[in-house]
C-alpha cells in the first residue's frame, strides 16, 4: 500500500492581496504555481521565492497578469530558477508583453535596472505552451505527473490546472469567471445546467481563491450600462474620461465593448487605446481568435472581419500622441495600479484630476496602498452601502493628495554641457579602442604569411604602377603578348592584378573564429543599442507586420516605414531622473464598475457545493476574508470539514493514505484486456497471477498460468481475480472509485468486489524422497494443478458484469434524460419517476441504485440503457 505524499506552502499572496506564488510538493516533486509580483518590484517581497527557486521541478502559469508572472524572468535570471515552465500559447505572448509594457513604463520615470529585456525574453523564450484539454505528463522528479490546462475566463488564455498522480487529482483554480464575457467564454467549472463536468469532481485537493469573498455582483448588462452611460455623459459636458487598465488581458474586454459601442452609435469623440505596445496588443489580439468566446469567433465567421482589427479605437504609445486628439476624448491607459505608466502621467500631468468634469472609472481595485485603490476607497466611502443589484453612481472629490513623483527630465545647463563632452570623450576613447584592435588584427595577420610570400608580396607592390601603366600590357591574353622564354621556346604571358591570399589562423583547435564576424545586428550598434540614456530599442524581424499597420479614427490605415513599438525620439534626448513630493489637486469624479472578470462567493459557493473536493485551501484574500469565507464554507453541510488557510511561509500537510497498490502488467495480459473509459482511466476486468519475479521486489501481474513448484514443502500456486483500472498514461494498477453489481431489476452496488484464491500448502516434509513418495507427491501435484484450473474456469464462468463509477440522479435528469427526450421529475422521497412508468432510486446508505418498472415497455430499456452508459461495464 502506497499514498503520495502531498505539501503545500504559500510563498506569497495568502491572508493578502499579494502576487500569487506558491510551491506545491508531491513526493519528490516541488511543483510552482504562478510566479507573482507587483509594480514596485521590491525583491525583499521575493524572499520565500528565493530560498526555494533552485529546488523547484516545474512551474505552472495561470494567466499573463503582471501578479501570476510578474516575477518569472527575475527568478529565472538572479534567483536560480531552472524549473521548466508550462503556460498556454496567449499567457506566454500576453505576459511577455505585460512585462515589456511594465519596464518600458518604469525606464521611463526612474533608473529602473532590477531585470531587463534580455531576462524577459530568456524566460519566456523557455515556456512550455499547452492547449486546453491536453493531458501532458512531466518527466525528471515529477515522472508520474499529469498537467492538464482548462479555461478559467478571466483572461485570454487564462488557466485552471487539474495536477494528478495516480489516485490524487488537485485541483488550482484562482480568478475564474463563470459569467460569459464579450470576448471570453465562462470557465468550464460551471456548466450552463450549473453541474459539473466528471473531470473536476471529487478532486483529493482543490486551491482556490478568497479573492472576491463577501462582494456580490449586480448583473453584468446593468454594469455594463453604467459604464457607458457614465462616459457619454461625461463626453457630452465637455469632460475627458480615463480607464486604468492592464496591457494585455483585460483591456482586450474593454477595448472591444467600447469599439462595438462607437460603431454601433457613431460616437464622434476620439477612443484611445494608450500603452507602449498597443500595436502589438491589438496584433496578437487578432491572432488568438481560437482561444476568444463564441461571440467573437461567430462575429468573425459572420462578417468576415476580426473583432479585434478596430474601427474607431486609435493605437498610441507615447504621451504626446494625445496632443492630436484635443477636446473631450476617451483614454485606456496602463498601468492598472496607477503607480507607474501612461494611467499615473495622464492623471497627474494633463490636469485631468484638477478638472470637475473630467471622470475616472476604475474598472478592477488595485492592492492596497496604490493610488488606484486610493481613489477606489475614497468612491466607495463616499457612495456608503450598496445593495446586492446597485452599481454606484459617480462620486465628485475634492481633496488634496500628497504623492511621490517621479520623471525623467532633459539635461539642460551646465549638465547637458557636462553630458556632452563626457559623451564626446567616450566616443573618441572607443574611436581609439576600435583603431587599436584593427591594427593589433592586422599585424597578426601579416606575421603569420611565410617570408617568400611576404617577399614576393613586396616585390609584387612596387611593380603594380608599372605593371597597369607599362605600354603592351594587357589584362587579358594578346596574341602578340609575348617574350622570350630561353632558346627553344617562347612563353605566353597573361598580365594579371597582383594578389596575396592570406592565410587562415589556425589554433590547436582549427580554424580560429573572429566572434565580431557572427555577433547578430542586435549585438552591436544595432536597432537593440542602448541609447545614450541605456535605455534598449527592440526590435525583431518579424514584428515589422505588427507596427505597419495603425488604426485611424473611421477605420482608415496608416502604413508605416518601421515598427511603431520601437519609434520614441525622445529616448534619445540626454535625460536625468527626478522625484519629487508634490500635492495633487483631485477634483474629478471617480466611478468603480467592477469588470474583473471574477466570479462572485455565491457564484463561488456554487461551484465549490458542485465539485466537492475533498479538502480545500483558500488563498489570495485579507485575512479577514479569508476567515469569513472559510467560516461560511464549513457553514454548508455538503461541503468538506477539511478547510485550510495557511499563512506565507506556512506549510500544510495535505497527504491522505489511500488503499492503492501498484503493480505491473505483463504484455500478453495487457493485450488481452477490453477496457473501459471512465473519465480519464480506462478499466478493465481480467483473471491473473499475481507473481514476484526473482532479484525484484515489484509484483507482476500476467495470465493465469497456474505454475508450481515441487519441494519437500509440497506445491504452492496463486491466481486472483477482480476489478482493476489502469492509468491511460502510465499503464499501472490504480484501482477504481466505486464498483458495484447489476442484475436485472436489482440493484446497483457501489462497493469494491475482489476475489481471491490462495491454494493451501502441503506443510508434509519429505526427509528421505523414494520412488514411491515421489509418484504421490506428483499424483497429489497433478491434481492440485487441475483443481485450480477448475476454480479459474469457474471464477470466469461465473462472473458477474461490474459497474464502476457513480452518478447523481439531479444531473442525470438535467442532462441525460432532458437530452434523450424524456420527461423526468422527482416525486416522494427521492424517486425519480421517468415518463410515468420508470422509477430510479439511490440509496444513500450503500450507494445502490434501484430500477424499478415494467420490462414490457419500452420506456424501461431506454432509460436502463441510458443509465448503463453512465457507468464503466467490465
Amino acid at each position: 500500500m502506497e499514498s503520495n505524499y502531498i505539501r503545500f506552502t504559500a510563498l506569497s499572496g495568502s491572508k493578502s492581496e499579494a502576487a500569487l506564488c506558491y510551491l506545491l510538493e508531491i513526493d519528490e516533486a516541488k511543483i510552482m504555481l504562478d510566479c507573482g509580483w507587483n509594480d514596485a518590484f521590491n525583491v525583499d517581497d521575493l524572499r520565500q521565492l528565493k530560498r526555494v527557486a533552485k529546488d523547484v521541478d516545474a512551474c505552472l502559469l495561470s494567466h499573463a497578469t503582471l501578479h501570476h508572472l510578474g516575477a518569472l524572468a527575475y527568478a529565472k535570471s538572479y534567483l536560480g530558477l531552472r524549473a521548466q515552465t508550462y503556460a498556454t500559447f496567449p499567457v506566454m505572448d500576453m505576459g511577455r508583453l505585460s512585462l515589456y509594457d511594465i519596464w518600458q513604463s518604469k525606464r521611463s520615470t526612474e533608473d529602473f535596472k532590477t531585470f531587463n529585456l534580455e531576462d524577459i525574453d530568456q524566460a519566456f523564450e523557455a515556456i512550455t505552451c499547452l492547449r486546453y484539454h491536453q493531458p501532458t505528463a512531466l518527466t525528471g522528479k515529477c515522472k508520474g505527473i499529469t498537467i492538464t490546462a482548462y479555461a478559467a475566463g478571466h483572461t485570454v488564455g487564462g488557466t485552471i490546472w487539474k495536477i494528478s498522480k495516480d489516485t490524487e487529482s488537485i485541483l488550482y483554480a484562482v480568478d475564474y469567471n463563470h459569467r460569459k464575457d464579450k470576448h471570453l467564454d465562462p470557465t468550464v467549472l460551471l456548466s450552463r445546467d450549473g453541474t459539473t463536468p466528471n473531470d473536476f469532481r471529487l478532486p483529493s485537493l482543490m486551491i482556490t481563491d478568497a479573492f472576491n469573498a463577501g462582494e456580490t455582483h449586480p448583473s453584468r448588462a446593468d454594469r455594463d450600462k453604467a459604464l457607458l452611460v457614465s462616459t457619454v455623459a461625461t463626453l457630452a459636458t465637455g469632460g475627458s474620461v480615463l480607464l486604468p487598465t492592464d496591457s494585455s488581458t483585460r483591456v482586450l474586454e474593454l477595448a472591444y465593448m467600447l469599439d462595438s459601442y462607437w460603431m454601433a452609435n457613431r460616437v464622434p469623440f476620439p477612443l484611445i487605446l494608450l500603452t507602449n505596445f498597443s500595436y502589438r496588443t491589438a496584433h496578437f489580439a487578432t491572432s488568438m481568435m481560437e482561444w476568444m468566446g463564441d461571440t467573437v469567433r461567430s462575429q468573425l465567421t459572420e462578417t468576415r472581419e476580426n473583432p479585434f482589427q478596430f474601427k474607431y479605437l486609435r493605437l498610441c504609445q507615447r504621451l504626446s500622441d494625445l496632443d492630436r486628439y484635443p477636446g473631450p476624448k476617451v483614454v485606456l491607459a496602463s498601468n492598472l495600479s496607477m503607480e507607474t505608466g501612461f494611467a499615473r502621467e495622464v492623471f497627474l500631468k494633463l490636469d485631468w484630476s484638477q478638472n470637475p468634469r473630467n471622470t475616472l472609472i476604475l474598472t478592477e481595485r488595485a492592492l492596497p496602498g496604490e493610488l488606484a485603490r486610493f481613489l477606489y476607497d475614497e468612491w466607495k466611502e463616499g457612495v456608503g452601502e450598496l445593495s446586492s443589484k446597485d452599481v454606484g453612481s459617480e462620486v465628485q472629490l475634492d481633496t488634496i493628495l500628497q504623492l511621490k513623483v517621479d520623471r525623467k527630465v532633459p539635461l539642460e545647463g551646465p549638465e547637458l554641457a557636462e553630458f556632452n563632452a563626457a559623451e564626446e570623450a567616450r566616443k573618441e576613447r572607443e574611436a581609439a579602442e576600435a583603431a587599436l584592435q584593427e591594427r593589433n588584427r592586422r599585424t597578426m595577420l601579416e606575421e603569420e604569411n611565410d617570408s617568400d610570400d611576404d617577399e614576393s608580396m613586396d616585390g609584387d607592390l612596387i611593380e603594380i604602377d608599372t605593371l597597369l601603366t607599362k605600354s603592351g600590357s594587357h589584362d587579358v591574353y594578346m596574341k602578340d603578348a609575348t617574350k622570350s622564354g630561353g632558346f627553344f621556346k617562347q612563353t605566353q604571358s597573361y598580365r594579371m592584378f597582383p594578389f596575396q591570399e592570406r592565410r587562415k589562423k589556425i589554433d590547436d583547435y582549427g580554424e580560429s573564429i573572429v566572434v565580431e564576424h557572427f555577433l547578430s545586428a542586435s549585438s552591436g550598434g544595432g536597432a537593440n543599442a542602448p541609447d545614450v540614456n541605456g535605455d534598449v530599442k527592440m526590435s525583431e524581424a518579424g514584428d515589422d507586420a505588427m507596427g505597419d499597420v495603425a488604426m485611424k479614427g473611421d477605420g482608415e490605415e496608416v502604413k508605416d516605414a518601421m515598427d511603431p513599438d520601437m519609434i520614441h525620439p525622445e529616448d534619445s534626448v540626454p535625460s536625468k531622473y527626478v522625484s519629487i513630493e508634490e500635492d495633487v489637486i483631485i477634483r474629478c469624479k471617480v466611478r468603480y464598475v467592477d469588470l474583473e472578470g471574477r466570479s462572485d462567493e455565491s457564484a463561488m459557493q456554487t461551484i465549490l457545493q458542485a465539485i466537492a473536493p475533498k479538502k480545500l485551501i483558500l488563498i489570495h484574500g485579507t485575512e479577514d476574508k479569508t476567515a469569513a469565507l472559510s467560516e461560511s464554507y464549513l457553514g454548508m453541510s455538503d461541503l468538506t470539514r477539511e478547510i485550510y488557510t495557511p499563512s506565507v511561509g506556512e506549510i500544510l500537510n495535505v497527504s491522505e493514505v489511500t488503499n492503492m497498490y501498484k503493480i505491473h502488467l505483463t504484455d500478453a495480459l495487457l493485450s488481452s484486456l477490453n477496457f473501459s473509459k471512465l473519465g480519464e482511466y480506462d478499466l478493465a476486468y481480467l483473471v491473473g497471477q499475481v507473481q514476484i519475479p526473482a532479484g525484484s521486489t515489484a509484483p507482476v501481474l500476467g495470465m493465469p498460468v497456474i505454475e508450481s513448484t515441487l519441494t519437500g514443502a509440497g506445491v504452492v500456486a496463486v491466481a486472483g481475480a477482480g476489478a482493476v483500472g489502469v492509468d491511460a498514461e502510465q499503464k499501472r494498477i490504480t484501482g477504481p472509485e466505486a464498483t458495484g453489481e447489476v442484475a436485472h431489476g436489482e440493484s446497483i452496488s457501489t462497493a469494491l468486489t475482489t476475489t481471491t484464491i490462495n491454494a493451501p500448502v502441503d506443510e508434509t516434509t519429505l526427509s528421505v524422497p523414494t520412488s514411491a513418495a515421489t509418484a504421490l507427491a506428483l499424483h497429489q501435484h497433478q491434481q492440485l494443478l487441475h483443481q485450480h484450473q477448475q476454480q479459474l474456469e469457474l471464477l470466469e464462468r461465473e462472473h458477474k458484469p461490474v459497474f464502476v463509477g457513480d452518478i447523481r440522479l439531479t444531473e442525470f435528469k438535467d442532462r441525460t434524460l432532458k437530452q434523450a427526450g424524456i420527461h423526468a421529475e422527482f416525486m416522494g422521497e427521492g424517486v425519480l419517476v421517468c415518463n410515468g412508468v420508470v422509477a430510479i432510486r439511490k440509496v444513500e446508505q450503500t450507494g445502490q441504485i434501484l430500477l424499478e418498472g415494467s420490462p414490457m415497455t419500452r420506456d424501461y430499456y431506454r432509460v436502463r440503457h441510458l443509465l448503463y452508459e453512465q457507468f464503466a461495464i467490465l
